[in-house]
């Protein structure tokens, strides 16, 4: 990640920061936290096939109760996306890439018995870094296709409160829009490429009103 990017990042989470402060000191109503995880990625488009890069994910978010059954939520989120694929006996080739995200996910959650959850949202992003690498290293950025800076996903997830506080969730990720134009070898009616992303995270929330 170069210094713009870096100085982005970091002006996204300070906003982000500052709101959840606000939101506290101006309404108990609301339940600012933290989150962290891993996830699991493939790109639908490519001749790669299985969920094998593995990436992490990291944020803050806020909630508030709708009535006692739904809430929604707010959340900023930083996290990394790609394709792996390892030399194998038959085929010494490598070749990774890594996606670089803020994500902003908007969802409502409806909870049951006070512990199980299920949630729907969506989630307006920014691509804040590329990389790719083959068997020599990482690769020249010059070769790198082009990427659409700012994209948009959906996403549906479970989750289970451990407690007032501690949530462990599983959330299914997958563009709304293709990030990349199809190639001039695809299908005439390709649409082009698409991240997929399963994500296991741990949620921790300051309080609960």
């Amino acid at each position: 990640m170069n210094r713009e990017e870096s100085r982005y990042s970091r002006i996204i989470f300070m906003l982000c920061s500052l709101f959840i402060i606000l939101a506290s000191a101006n309404g108990q109503q609301f339940n600012p936290g933290f989150l962290g995880g891993i996830t699991a990625s493939q790109v639908d488009g490519d001749s790669y096939t299985g969920f094998n890069k593995l990436g992490l994910t990291g944020g803050v978010f806020v909630n508030r109760h709708i009535d006692y059954h739904i809430y929604w939520q707010v959340e900023v989120r930083y996290g990394t996306r790609g394709v792996y694929k390892g030399p194998v006996d038959n085929d010494p080739t490598l070749y990774r890439s890594g996606y670089h995200y803020v994500e902003l996910p908007v969802s409502v959650h409806y909870l049951y018995q006070e512990k199980f959850l299920v949630e729907m949202g969506t989630s307006p992003e920014v691509l804040v870094a590329t990389y790719f690498w083959d068997e020599g290293g990482l690769m020249d950025p010059s070769s790198y296709p082009e990427n659409r800076r700012f994209g948009l996903s959906v996403f549906a997830g479970v989750g289970y409160w451990l407690n007032d506080r501690v949530m462990a969730g599983l959330r299914y990720t997958n563009s709304a829009f293709p990030f990349r134009d199809p190639e001039e070898w695809n299908h005439p009616l390709y649409r082009g490429y698409f991240h997929n992303v399963i994500c296991l995270s741990m949620s921790y929330r300051f309080k609960q009103k």
